[in-house]
């Protein structure tokens, strides 16, 4: 009785968060009525090169997070990757609010809360290292004149100076929390493991970059396709400007998506179309339409197919794994 109370119990609550999920999906993104008003004045061969990229782009994030969970079996990774998208897709945490939602299904099925936080560390450092080292490799040349764009230091430099502070500081970081964990008054506490989780993600995440596992490309195409999807969008609608001036005010535009707000709304849309506007991309009107298309793009389709893949994951919810797969 008590194995199917707490089936029943963890079958309800799986269900609270999909409604609660759809609930802010409707009250927070872009409205779809608005978006599809201007896609008639757009190339529908564009848009649909954008649909398919951002397709392209969660099935990446698929590929890294069967690199990072991959011995808990490939039907429940690939499930659960896509709901931590939708997730994603609704409450914007630099990625941080799908890794909880990853966490709790985990740790209903018996997996150990260090060996969770660990994955977790990891499957994050992947993640944001794209990101911070793509601000390097197209913010530098850009100032050099080496790529098409700006040259002001603000809007190239800074960002790639920064991206550069942020990967030195998260190295320091992760060696600092492995001298702290091994101190005898953290042993066997919350903040031990917390500390041992960082710095054995930071140092698996190395290793596997190290080791050119192809399954890494999955990250490269998850951050890619999303921003090429942000291009087609722009090219829908007039001249595309260069793909590396799209990248970079993406990757810069695109820090408000660390602002815990549904979707992103409006701190996103308005960092991307300020950024676009910045590097002179023009005209402005065009720009608008050409993101908000973009938004409700990249946060229904991820949204759609996470809800669809939480719902048939929700039966898994609270059934242990196999003993050698929990420790």
């Amino acid at each position: 009785m008590r194995a199917q109370s707490r089936t029943l119990r963890n079958s309800v609550i799986s269900l609270l968060v999909f409604f609660a999920l759809d609930a802010a999906l409707l009250l927070g993104v872009p409205d779809l009525r608005r978006a599809l008003d201007h896609i008639a004045d757009g190339d529908p061969a564009w848009l649909g090169g954008a649909v398919c990229l951002e397709l392209l782009s969660c099935a990446g994030y698929a590929v890294l997070f069967g690199l990072v969970f991959g011995m808990l079996g490939r039907r429940l990774t690939s499930r659960l990757s896509l709901a931590e998208l939708a997730v994603n897709s609704v409450v914007s945490v630099s990625g941080l609010a799908g890794i909880a939602l990853g966490a709790w299904v985990l740790r209903s099925k018996g997996i150990s809360a260090d060996r969770i936080a660990r994955r977790s560390v990891l499957i994050f450092v992947l993640t944001s290292a794209v990101n911070v080292g793509a601000v390097v490799v197209i913010g530098v040349p850009m100032w050099l004149g080496l790529l098409p764009g700006s040259r002001k230091v603000a809007l190239t430099l800074l960002p790639a100076i920064a991206a550069l502070a942020t990967i030195a500081g998260t190295l320091l970081l992760a060696a600092w929390a492995r001298r702290a964990a091994t101190r005898d008054s953290l042993q066997g506490g919350r903040r031990a493991i917390a500390l041992t989780a960082l710095a054995d993600g930071v140092a698996d995440a190395l290793r596997l970059i190290r080791e050119h596992d192809w399954r890494l490309l999955g990250a490269v195409a998850y951050w890619l396709l999303d921003n090429v999807a942000l291009y087609a969008c722009l090219a829908a609608f007039g001249d595309a400007p260069s793909f590396w001036v799209v990248a970079m005010a993406y990757l810069v535009g695109m820090l408000a998506n660390s602002i815990p707000i549904p979707g992103g709304m409006i701190a996103v849309e308005g960092g991307l179309v300020g950024m676009l506007l910045l590097f002179g991309v023009r005209p402005a009107s065009h720009v608008v339409v050409a993101v908000v298309i973009y938004r409700a793009i990249s946060l229904w389709i991820p949204a759609v197919i996470g809800s669809l893949a939480f719902l048939s994951l929700r039966r898994e919810i609270g059934k242990p794994l196999a003993p050698g797969l929990t420790g």
